[in-house]
């Protein structure tokens, strides 16, 4: 009887896996191809590759496989830097029309979730001021999170967008997920440094942080922030490859305003005080810098390079500045041309 039992219960078991199990179809076409290119279809969450596409002529060859769960993916070129933007992959067949000179899709085509996720795709490729563009993409996001609180879509949207929402936004995002994606280690983890972000939010007094100079001497943000002057804090590391792009522009604004009255000091996440100083050298990089402090743990920060504007007094005047372009506007606006 016992035999009979974990044999039933076996293939109970093996049924109801095998029912979660759905089939996926990929087709479509592709602009700016070589004649037999290759694209790797890549998990955005979990890091690994779904499936190879084969493009002949333009025309994404079809291809179909298997997943236990639906997954949102990116596509990838070998050597071409950047992922293009993020489809749904689930039951059914989904359409693709992208172009490898574009970092987006121009068009998903046959699975709803992708109906839904193409309005992001269209605020990102909207030309509009940056506030406005916050504003539109929280409306888009809290649309998919509100009417999906279960789909793996809605916990991507929210880690994607971690630095352009205010920390109180995203943190009521995350409470309007399904209670097991709530409490994922992942979200736990966000949630945990966005309280801590949501400490230092625009407004807020500047928090202390302590390291080191590049002479190996004690040093700290109160040094700078609170003693009159306006001051931007570029948190970046020698690892970080978007940082050292960045890095000549911070430069250049820096030299541009330095003489109406802006510090600027760089702050590295962790990394060494050698690998931080070669860079420094290397740049040239002429501002003060604190080696060995712990950001991410009191200013919450999630992700790198990332900036912060303190106001003369040391209160946060802004720390969702996307880029060199949106800094130099809103440094632009408390200078003056």
């Amino acid at each position: 009887m016992l035999k009979y039992m974990i044999t039933f219960l076996f293939v109970l078991v093996s049924m109801t896996s095998h029912a979660q199990t759905f089939t996926w179809r990929i087709e479509g076409m592709v602009a700016n191809a070589a004649p037999n290119d290759t694209l790797m279809v890549i998990d955005a969450e979990q890091q690994r590759m779904i499936t190879i596409l084969q493009v002949k002529d333009g025309n994404i060859i079809a291809m179909s496989g298997t997943l236990d769960e639906p997954a949102v993916c990116c596509i990838a070129k070998q050597g071409r830097p950047g992922w293009i933007r993020e489809f749904v992959l689930e039951s059914g067949t989904v359409n693709l029309l992208c172009d490898l000179n574009l970092h987006y899709l121009i068009q998903i085509g046959g699975m709803p979730m992708n109906d839904e996720l193409m309005a992001k795709h269209s605020v990102q490729n909207m030309d509009m001021d940056v506030n406005t563009y916050f504003d539109k993409m929280y409306e888009v996001v809290n649309h998919i999170v509100s009417n999906h609180p279960d789909h793996p879509l809605s916990p991507y949207l929210i880690g994607q967008c971690k630095l352009i929402f205010k920390p109180s936004e995203s943190i009521g995002l995350i409470e309007k997920l399904s209670s097991e994606l709530q409490t994922s280690p992942k979200m736990d983890r966000l949630k945990e440094s966005l309280l801590l972000a949501k400490e230092t939010e625009d407004g807020k007094m500047f928090k202390e942080l302590k390291g080191v100079s590049p002479d190996d001497k004690p040093t700290a943000i109160s040094d700078f922030v609170g003693q009159g002057s306006y001051v931007l804090a570029d948190f970046w590391a020698s690892w970080c490859g978007p940082c050292k792009a960045e890095m000549p522009d911070v430069i250049a604004l820096y030299e541009k305003y330095k003489d109406r009255g802006l510090k600027v000091i760089g702050i590295t996440v962790n990394d060494t005080p050698e690998k931080s100083d070669s860079i420094v050298k290397l740049m040239g990089i002429p501002f003060p810098q604190i080696y060995e402090s712990k950001p991410m743990s009191i200013y919450g920060i999630t992700g790198i390079p990332h900036t912060i504007l303190f106001a003369p007094d040391g209160t946060i005047l802004s720390r969702r500045i996307v880029n060199s372009k949106e800094l130099d506007k809103k440094l632009t606006e408390v200078f003056g041309e």
